[in-house]
């Protein structure tokens, strides 16, 4: 076991691609799966234990977070434009790959309200 794992989320409307990184900052896995709960869940299956996740604030955000936090060390999510720098890296991969990175460097700031605070 090497530690804490570092995922990347880049999410969008039918699809989640993500990116699994070690403590090191060495690739663990890369892949993508249809944003489902289902699809979620079989592929939480997978992970190594003891794993946080960062993504980038979306419109559909709200329950993938609401989804992986029971589950992981921490979930955590940015502001688009504290992101900025995902278009001048270049091709998507690259912008899971830099979420996954500034995660692990704890250059994250979560800004995701509580359920309740979201619904009521």
């Amino acid at each position: 076991m090497e530690g804490m794992y570092y995922i990347g989320l880049e999410v969008h409307k039918k699809t989640i691609s993500y990116c699994v990184k070690v403590g090191s900052g060495r690739i663990h896995a890369e892949g993508q799966i249809p944003a489902t709960r289902f699809d979620l869940d079989l592929w939480m299956k997978t992970l190594p234990q003891l794993w946080t996740a960062a993504m980038e604030a979306t419109i559909f955000t709200g329950w993938i977070y609401d989804h992986l936090l029971p589950h992981a060390a921490a979930v955590k999510v940015a502001h688009p434009l504290m992101l900025r720098a995902i278009t001048a890296v270049g091709p998507i991969t690259a912008g899971f790959t830099l979420i996954c990175a500034r995660s692990r460097k704890g250059k994250f700031t979560v800004h995701v309200r509580t359920m309740k605070k979201r619904w009521g």
